[in-house]
């Protein structure tokens, strides 16, 4: 590089002096203005890019969930309250709270199951339902499902929780099992959940305040 700069000096102060007060060239101009171009639309890049930047921040920080929620419970009779820790379902797509003594897994597709951990035969199925199901149909099915399992299907109690304000619930039993399914029609996030404890071991309140933090996720 530093051979091919001198002659251009040379050349460049001889037309100089032979001019006395020459122009640039068109390729000089073109040099001169391109940083300066660049540097004059960099910022009002930056500006335009910032706003729509920020909404995106905004936006994913609406969507993160902190990592532990204390959950309010009762087992056996005995109030509880417990640290949940955030855990996230890539079988169906959403997150929820699960307390120390359960372990959350996937079942099938569209099917996930959070057991207990000292005793696998306690566990609650969780199924998330679109939006537009036929309740008729989910109703009749679930009740199918329970009549296979044991001979008397009856309503169950619903608990006085916000979250049952638009539920179906039935349960039977099959010795000291007992299995109960909640179809639960919210707008947002309508659920199937089907309970399976057994008598002494009541953990469907545990179950069911984890599955009140049940949240899809966006894709």
């Amino acid at each position: 590089m530093n051979k091919w700069r001198k002659p251009f000096i040379f050349v460049g102060l001889s037309t100089l002096l032979l001019t006395g007060c020459g122009s640039a060239t068109e390729s000089d101009k073109t040099a001169n203005q391109t940083p300066e171009s660049q540097q004059a639309s960099a910022p009002e890049a930056s500006k335009e890019e910032q706003p729509a930047a920020e909404q995106d921040k905004k936006k994913e920080e609406g969507s993160i969930r902190v990592l532990e929620q204390n959950l309010d419970y009762t087992l056996n009779g005995e109030q509880k309250q417990q640290t949940g820790f955030l855990k996230n379902s890539y079988n169906q797509n959403y997150s929820m709270y699960v307390l120390p003594e359960y372990e959350w897994t996937a079942e099938e597709p569209n099917k996930d199951v959070l057991m207990l951990t000292e005793d696998d035969s306690i566990f609650m199925r969780i199924e998330l339902l679109p939006a537009d199901t036929e309740w008729a149909r989910a109703e009749e099915n679930a009740k199918a499902q329970l009549s296979a399992a044991g001979a008397e299907v009856k309503e169950t109690a619903m608990p006085d929780d916000a979250f049952f304000s638009n539920a179906w619930g039935m349960e039977t039993k099959n010795g000291a099992d007992n299995i109960t399914t909640y179809l639960i029609k919210n707008e947002e996030q309508p659920l199937k959940l089907t309970l399976f404890t057994k008598e002494g071991a009541d953990h469907r309140d545990a179950f069911i305040q984890m599955a009140k933090t049940i949240m899809k996720q966006q894709k």
